[in-house]
């Protein structure tokens, strides 16, 4: 065979292996009939096949395309649309050289009406064509991106990038960009279990070698990774913890240095484990994946475990390799004040500070003055206050984004002058703060309630909190405070008809909701309604399952209605998932002295819970009063002595053992029934 033969024998078996074989096996169609204009001036010498012609002009025109795309040049632009003109003049009936120039009008040209043509007249030729499909759905995006639309237009654009990339996943249940934008888009309609259908295969789709549009429209690449991350979060959307962790983990595992995939990783161990797993998972992750994320949410799970001192030596090491690690040396300080080491919480917070950042400077500092407080060092927290006070104020007048710290800041500095005595500092206080504040900001007649309230004065409270209410009708936490004020003045069934007209009944609202249904619980155990205080405790975990304040609600509510097992064992199921909730540590111990039960107990479980909330008056109330029970009476005088000084007002409530701890008498009195003490409750 002579070498021409050769050639022309290669070159037609190369075309025959393209057509059948490669990605774009429906790219000119069967049998077409040659064209009847004359041959165009740039075919091929040597071939007299209109397909063949067709064929090769195709393959010139993609590499023109490549290389247009690549250098954005436009005569490079031009030629490449000329060459697939022609393709197409050779062979009208082919498909895929127009979804090809419909891509080159879209991304080179910005020409949608004319990739939009082309997209149409390859699905004419091919109802099959899986680019054309895909071209229509990247038209259907990037017109919402490119174009100012309303609101119908955009629902349109997206009910069709739907329909396309729907199509696109029956044709090819590979496409990865599919499947991910399908996620985003029935994410969108709130359509949980196609979204998560949707997820679920892409994160099994193959890595696409094309990934120009979605890089474009997402600003990242369609990994694996990726996939999984958002996959686990759909997952505990659903509840489904376990699939959760697993899929977090394989994120993880791509990429531990990616902090998103970390904290991703952190939530699914806390969701799908109980404490005593989640860190024998966190000790084998440390030893095959670290990262500094997932040491943050080792040490966290430590302290939560009540692990203070093992937090402390692993948080230490990590702090002098990552000085500037804000989010380590707030941890660090969170396990000492914790396990009993405030005074070197103190100094690490006051090192964090020297080193910290612009932006991380606040919470450092309030942490300093917080623990400067439980340490009794008054004089120390309100400087650390007052400056932080006084940088707030040299920003300008109080906005929506500041208001939140300036008003925690003012309140924690009129607190703390309220408990020193210091009426006329706290005085000008208030009417400094007054002139920083709009007049839609209530923290001034707030503090004035707050402490209306702590004098016993809750008429007075109640007037002022009705007056603020008229001036600021949408604040929640007024209408509130209003429900408080009437409970404690006994009108039950006045607090209970305003917590009744606050709920709302919509499933987006769900969370508030039942943060209503859990105060009104509250207030109707107050009132001795103990089946209706029970439904509404309910009602709230209905709304927020597993929510920690609801089931502690839910025990309190128990327990008073005399179903003390039952009380005793949602504590301590909720002691074992949240080890170091400083409530639950009260309750549960304060149950037990009330009950005449493992008083040793009791007094370890509020012991702890005064070592993680030191200035907590109930808790120390709580404290003095199972002191008193294992006939401690100075440990009780002390406790109680601390507590008031924390809150003078606070121990109007506690009579009884006020009066049995903190007089002179010799002899001690038989205590009163304790049942109408207060403890913590939501």
């Amino acid at each position: 065979m002579s070498n021409q033969k050769l050639l022309t024998a290669v070159r037609v078996l190369f075309m025959m292996l393209a057509f059948k074989l490669g990605p774009h096996s429906s790219t000119f169609a069967q049998g077409s009939p040659p064209p009847t204009t004359p041959p165009l001036p740039t075919q091929r010498a040597g071939t007299d096949n209109p397909r063949q012609q067709a064929f090769l002009r195709f393959m010139e025109a993609r590499r023109l395309k490549a290389e247009a795309l690549r250098r954005r040049e436009d005569k490079l632009i031009d030629q490449a649309i000329e060459a697939y003109r022609d393709t197409i003049w050779l062979d009208p009936q082919a498909a895929e050289p127009r979804v090809d120039l419909g891509e080159l009008y879209l991304f080179a040209k910005g020409d949608q009406r004319s990739a939009e043509r082309e997209a149409v007249e390859a699905i004419k030729r091919d109802a099959n064509c899986v680019g054309a499909h895909l071209l229509l759905a990247r038209l259907s995006i990037a017109v919402i991106k490119l174009e100012n639309q309303s609101q119908q237009q955009v629902a349109t654009q997206l009910e069709r990038a739907a329909r396309e990339y729907e199509t696109v996943v029956k044709l090819d249940s590979n496409s990865a960009e599919a499947w991910a934008l399908l996620a985003e888009l029935y994410g969108m309609k709130n359509d949980a279990a196609n979204q998560l259908h949707a997820l679920e295969r892409w994160a099994s789709a193959p890595l696409p070698s094309e990934q120009n549009f979605y890089y474009w429209l997402a600003n990242s690449e369609l990994t694996p990774d990726r996939a999984f991350a958002q996959l686990s979060q759909a997952y505990l959307r659903q509840s489904r913890n376990r699939e959760a962790l697993d899929a977090a983990r394989r994120a993880y595992e791509f990429d531990p240095e990616n902090n998103e995939y970390g904290r991703n990783l952190i939530l699914a161990i806390r969701a799908a484990n109980k404490i005593g797993e989640e860190l024998k998972l966190y000790a084998r992750l440390s030893k095959t994946a670290p990262s500094a994320a997932l040491e943050i949410g080792y040490a966290t799970a430590l302290i939560r475990a009540g692990k203070y001192a093992e937090a402390v030596e692993k948080l230490r090491e990590r702090v002098k390799g990552e000085n500037a690690n804000t989010s380590l040396i707030e941890l660090l300080a969170t396990a000492q004040r914790r396990g009993g080491q405030r005074a070197a919480a103190a100094d690490t917070l006051k090192a964090g500070l020297t080193r910290a950042e612009a932006n991380a400077r606040p919470g450092f500092m309030l942490e300093l003055a917080d623990t400067y407080e439980e340490l009794g060092r008054n004089d120390e927290a309100l400087a650390q206050y007052e400056q932080l006070y006084e940088a707030l104020i040299a920003k300008g007048p109080v906005n929506d984004q500041t208001s939140g710290l300036f008003n925690h800041v003012v309140g924690k500095m009129a607190r703390l002058l309220r408990r020193s005595g210091n009426q006329a500092r706290l005085q000008a206080l208030l009417t400094r703060a007054r002139r920083s504040l709009d007049e839609q900001n209530p923290l001034i007649e707030s503090l004035t309630i707050e402490s209306l309230r702590e004098e016993g004065k809750r008429r007075e409270a109640l007037e002022l909190t009705r007056a603020t209410i008229r001036r600021a009708p949408e604040d929640r936490s007024l209408r509130l405070t209003e429900v408080l004020i009437l409970s404690e003045l006994k009108s039950y069934q006045e607090s209970t008809d305003l917590l009744r007209g606050m709920l709302t009944g919509q499933s987006e609202r769900a969370a508030e909701d039942a943060n209503v249904y859990l105060i009104l619980s509250n207030v109707q155990m107050q009132a001795s309604q103990f089946k209706d205080a029970e439904a509404s405790a309910r009602k709230a975990l209905e709304l927020n399952p597993g929510d920690g304040d609801a089931l502690l609600q839910l025990s309190s509510v128990l327990d008073r209605a005399g179903q003390h097992e039952e009380s005793e064992k949602l504590l301590r199921d909720l002691l074992e998932r949240e080890p170091d909730n400083a409530t639950v540590l009260n309750n549960l111990g304060y149950f037990l002295v009330e009950r005449g039960q493992r008083l040793p107990e009791a007094l370890a479980l509020i012991e702890r819970a005064v070592a993680i909330e030191p200035l907590n008056g109930s808790f120390l109330d709580s404290l003095g009063w199972t002191q008193y029970k294992l006939g401690n009476a100075e440990k009780a005088r002390a406790s109680i002595w601390k507590k008031r000084s924390c809150n003078p007002a606070a121990i109007l409530p506690c009579t009884n053992i006020w009066a049995m701890c903190c007089t002179n008498s010799a002899s001690w009195p038989k205590p009163a029934a304790p049942g109408k003490r207060r403890w913590n409750t939501p």
